[in-house]
């Protein structure tokens, strides 16, 4: 196994799995699809370049890349091709469950990012009912988090 694959946050289960020379591209995807409702959100942006980043101990020069990456310009199966989607098992869930908190990050699942989901989910030949039981975890996943803050 990769040296790169040991850097893994134990709490995090989507990119942390993928190999750091993919991690620009891969944020460049999440990008894409989070702004497909026509911005990323301030929320978003922070979920990809702090809260990840953070937790993944990604470098500086990755997380400025994000931040300056224009994704409106690129299509996501031109971002896609850009990353070896077989280097990791389940690639492309991890890559939908990680668009899709992404996406939840301003508390708004847009029915664009949604849309933009099931597009990128075809690209990557998941079926619409394996993106429907990713977006149900994700939502519980979400009202644990807030159950926990109250109770808590």
């Amino acid at each position: 196994m990769s040296q790169d694959l040991f850097n893994v946050a134990p709490a995090f289960y989507g990119m942390s799995l993928l190999p750091q020379k993919f991690w620009k591209d891969y944020g460049y995807a999440l990008l894409v699809i989070a702004g497909s409702d026509g911005e990323v959100s301030d929320p978003e942006l922070e979920w990809l370049t702090i809260s990840l980043a953070k937790s993944l101990n990604v470098d500086e020069a990755t997380v400025a890349a994000w931040e300056e990456y224009d994704f409106e310009e690129e299509e996501l199966d031109e971002v896609f091709q850009k990353i070896d989607s077989r280097s990791v098992a389940s690639f492309n869930k991890l890559l939908i469950y990680d668009a899709i908190r992404m996406s939840y990050a301003d508390d708004d699942y847009a029915d664009d990012e949604r849309a933009r989901v099931g597009e990128a989910a075809a690209l990557l030949g998941l079926t619409k009912n394996m993106v429907l039981a990713i977006e149900v975890l994700v939502e519980q996943e979400r009202a644990t988090d807030k159950l926990r803050s109250l109770v808590l």
